[in-house]
């Protein structure tokens, strides 16, 4: 053979050389894209998803409440982030839920009240999750927020732990905290189940996202003992004028009847919000058990925890007259004791977080499932409406997530509650078949709310106003007659909870 042939032979031999080496390179990477997808090569986290139903951010001591209502979301907040500024999207379970489930308003996922149900097609974060290799599991307390509202939607396990409201029969803890024990218990079978299957082969483990919505703090505020003398004595039912049978201060449709017709003392007043404290407080130990589990079983570094609320709760404010009825309840519909949310969110110990801060940005719950989903690893859908500020947590910036955010709801035929707010001024609107009244709050200098202003008069309002006509002007052909249909037992559990009202009986 010639120098020439043996030089084209050799060359020849590399380059089949070459071309077999990028093959194999090829498919090496495909395989390993192909696993990062099928969760193999990238270890994801876990997350826990917690709702406090009807919690006031500023009754937590991990906000700076004065009674120790929340040591368990303390140490949480150490090692995460506790968020200052957090409003939710509507003030009724159910479209507020929703709206943390998929990153829309109550007007893109239908659910605009309790009782209406989420339609099969609107994607929700369970679905996302369980599409990607996540075992999923949903407890929730309340029968509104259960299989018929369309929320089990993704989740593989699904369940309903009822928690006694409204009927005031004699409580026993161990049936109160139902939801807490079936979570924890399905936490600790997966890690065993997991734990088992590792030891047996090289598979990789799966991930979990578990939803535990927390219903004990939903009025009425009657915490089993120890929880209902914790921060005070309780009067028994006492002589009322107008209740022949005895007034409760634990009962929130009696204490709405005396505070709305002036006969309601101060000392009642007092009792109730520590029965509601101490709901709070059995709320927060108990999940402090679900997160020592998850440190001694090594889940805690590896889990995501959020804790929020859906909404928060009108005690004995007073609200503007003819656009809402004075509280107990969540009925402020445009106050922010009934807007501002807590939210604290606990990263991965992997993560690339500063964590023990405070974040003062206006964050609204239409940004919780974007984060989630961008913190999990994963790209954010484009149907998602909400945005994510994972960048503002590693970051350490100071950002703005929202110029403004917005809130929106129906909760009673023919009456839709809407508001924009931005960090000094809040505007909401009531609008009926015959009219609509705008509220106008300086929320900047008037933390409090106790001073209405003309709209007219206030010169920065005009382009507020314009963003929320530019909001409304979204969902005005949005049909109303045909969402919020419920079924008969829908309807009757509803009513036996107290929670099935028209605009009138507030």
């Amino acid at each position: 053979m010639s120098d020439y042939s043996a030089k084209n032979y050799e060359t020849a031999r590399f380059g089949k050389a070459i071309i077999f080496l990028t093959i194999l390179c090829a498919m090496f990477a495909g395989y390993w894209v192909w696993n990062i997808v099928a969760g193999r090569v990238i270890d994801r986290p876990n997350l826990l998803l917690i709702t406090l139903d009807t919690c006031r951010k500023d009754h937590l001591s991990v906000y700076g409440y004065d009674r120790d209502t929340s040591p368990g979301l303390v140490a949480l907040a150490r090692d995460g982030f506790a968020f200052e500024n957090v409003f939710t999207v509507a003030t009724n379970s159910l479209p507020s839920h929703a709206t943390i489930m998929t990153g829309l308003y109550p007007f893109q996922h239908g659910t605009i009240t309790n009782g209406a149900k989420l339609d099969i097609a609107v994607p929700t974060l369970a679905e996302f999750l369980v599409k990607r290799g996540y075992n999923t599991a949903g407890f929730v307390g309340y029968y509104a927020l259960g299989e018929e509202s369309g929320l089990n939607q993704g989740f593989e396990d699904f369940q309903f732990h009822k928690v006694k409201s409204h009927n005031h029969d004699e409580k026993e803890l161990k049936d109160d905290v139902k939801g807490f024990v079936a979570a924890l218990n399905w936490i600790r079978d997966w890690n065993e189940s997991n734990k088992a299957i590792k030891d047996k082969t090289t598979q990789k483990r799966s991930n979990f996202f578990v939803w535990l919505h927390v219903q004990n703090i939903h009025e009425s505020y009657d915490p089993p003992s120890p929880y209902d003398s914790l921060f005070m004595k309780i009067s028994k039912p006492g002589r009322l004028s107008g209740f022949p049978d005895g007034f409760r201060a634990y009962c929130s449709n009696d204490l709405a009847d005396a505070w709305r017709n002036g006969v309601l003392p101060e000392k009642y007043q007092k009792e109730a919000t520590a029965l509601y404290d101490g709901e709070i407080r059995l709320a927060d130990d108990y999940l402090s058990k679900i997160f020592s589990y998850l440190k001694e079983s090594g889940l805690y570094e590896k889990t995501l925890i959020v804790t929020t609320a859906d909404h928060g709760e009108v005690l004995f404010e007073k609200v503007a007259k003819g656009f809402s009825k004075n509280g107990p309840g969540h009925t402020g519909r445009y106050n922010d004791v009934s807007l501002r949310v807590p939210l604290i969110i606990k990263p991965v110990k992997s993560s690339e977080f500063n964590v023990g801060k405070k974040p003062s940005q206006l964050i609204s719950t239409l940004d919780i499932a974007p984060t989630l989903i961008d913190t999990l690893g994963f790209r954010v859908p484009s149907w998602v409406s909400g945005k994510s500020f994972k960048n503002m947590m590693a970051n350490e910036s100071s950002q703005e997530i929202n110029s403004e955010i917005y809130f929106q709801e129906t909760p009673f035929k023919n009456t839709t509650y809407t508001g924009v707010r931005n960090a000094s001024f809040k505007l909401a609107v009531k609008k009926t078949l015959n009219e609509s009244r705008y509220i106008l709050v300086d929320v900047k200098n008037d933390p409090k709310e106790l001073e209405l202003l003309v709209l007219e008069k206030v010169s920065k309002a005009k382009k507020l106003q314009e963003k929320l006509d530019e909001f409304q002007s979204r969902f005005d052909d949005f049909n109303l007659s045909e969402i919020g249909k419920m079924s008969e037992k829908m309807q009757k559990a509803l009513k036996d909870g107290g929670y099935l009202r028209d605009e009138t009986s507030l």
